[in-house]
């Protein structure tokens, strides 16, 4: 028993490997001893390469080195400025992309959605509907849903041929088609959401608090041989200010956009355009990779790739709720899909189609069965 408990005191202090092992033995009279258990230490994480990342390496650096009055002063304050113009033209461009993109393209698909929905909602119930809303578009819902008296089946034929391609290219005709896509545009935007989280951690919550900027860096000792640095501390207005220029716009815009795309890939009324439409949105979200990679000099990457933050925990057991806690991300996005959309019986908080009855997937199954048969 007593060379158990060296070597799981030995494993335990096993650092230098970044790992522990866990071993559990007994020993004669049946009593258990339980070695550590696996544990993983996290290096430090790199700056993304883009213009936020950008902002912050040139920001912490350049005020670093001014407060230890090295370099030219007249330098250190022309790549702030050229760096954070860089950042409002990125988030300028973002927001007029996403500002356009709702007036003349997501409005557009939105309404076009609604007339065919009321449409079909008014010959699919023989004109038994009540008025939903009446501007800027009349929309009408059939009275009892497709499990009412007035549904009529049949009426589905007496719609000309464009009001039926019209009405079952809604994307809700095809509930879990559409799911799927939304789904993964969603973990587009959850997988930036993460990024921000990390930032915001690894930047702001582990730095220690100091009162000069001369204190910020320091070398960073996961990388021998080269002159690489990790942001250990930052001072309070230089917390406020990374908060405020860098990370809460990013927030902002990523939240935004994963609305507009829902709500203009909701009002999408083709199958094949729906795939497309949301690669487009992508660009918008992946714009800040754009500028960085065309505007910033070789100088500055550099800088950047060596420029480290601290991880948003220094060591990370294994254990089950590590697994649950990673997870939780991709049910957090299947969640917003579900309640976004909602569900027979649950009208979600989209609002393309209000109060949709989920009466079309079946009146259009044959319709989509003999043009989109192989």
């Amino acid at each position: 028993p007593s060379e158990f408990r060296i070597a799981a005191q030995l494993g335990c202090r096993g650092l230098a490997m970044h790992t522990h092992r866990s071993l559990r033995t007994s020993d004669g009279e049946g009593e258990d001893h339980v070695v550590c258990p696996l544990e993983c230490a996290w290096p430090h994480m790199p700056l993304e390469p883009n213009t936020f990342g950008i902002t912050v390496c040139c920001m912490v650096r350049d005020f670093t080195y001014l407060a230890q009055r090295k370099g030219n002063w007249i330098n250190r304050y022309s790549r702030v400025a050229t760096t954070m113009s860089l950042l409002v033209l990125c988030i300028i461009i973002q927001v007029f992309l996403l500002k356009q993109v709702k007036m003349f393209v997501s409005a557009r698909v939105t309404h076009d959605v609604r007339a065919a929905y009321d449409r079909f909602q008014d010959v699919m119930y023989n004109g038994d509907t009540y008025i939903l809303r009446e501007e800027p578009l009349l929309e009408r819902r059939g009275i009892g849903g497709p499990q009412g008296p007035y549904f009529d089946s049949k009426a589905f034929d007496t719609l000309t041929e464009e009001e039926q391609e019209a009405v079952c290219h809604i994307p809700l005709s095809q509930p879990w088609f559409f799911f799927t896509v939304l789904y993964v545009w969603t973990l587009t935007c959850v997988a930036e959401l993460r990024k921000c989280k990390d930032v915001f951690e690894g930047l702001i919550l582990q730095t220690e608090q100091c009162d000069d900027m001369s204190e910020a860096l320091v070398d960073d000792d996961d990388f021998d041989g080269i002159e690489s640095f990790v942001i250990a501390r930052l001072t309070r207005s230089m917390k406020v200010a990374l908060s405020v220029l860098v990370l809460l716009p990013r927030l902002l815009i990523t939240c935004y956009l994963l609305w507009v795309g829902s709500r203009w890939l909701l009002g999408t009324t083709n199958f094949s355009e729906l795939i497309i439409n949301s690669v487009a949105l992508e660009f918008i979200l992946n714009l800040k990779e754009l500028l960085y990679l065309a505007i910033v000099p070789r100088r500055s990457m550099i800088d950047l790739e060596n420029t480290n933050i601290k991880p948003t925990s220094p060591k990370e057991p294994e254990s089950l709720m590590v697994l649950v806690g990673t997870m939780s991300w991709a049910v957090l996005a299947a969640v917003w899909v579900l309640f976004y959309i909602g569900f027979p019986g649950i009208s979600g908080f989209q609002t393309v189609l209000r109060h949709y009855q989920w009466d079309v997937h079946e009146i259009c199954s044959d319709w989509i069965t003999l043009r989109y048969k192989t």
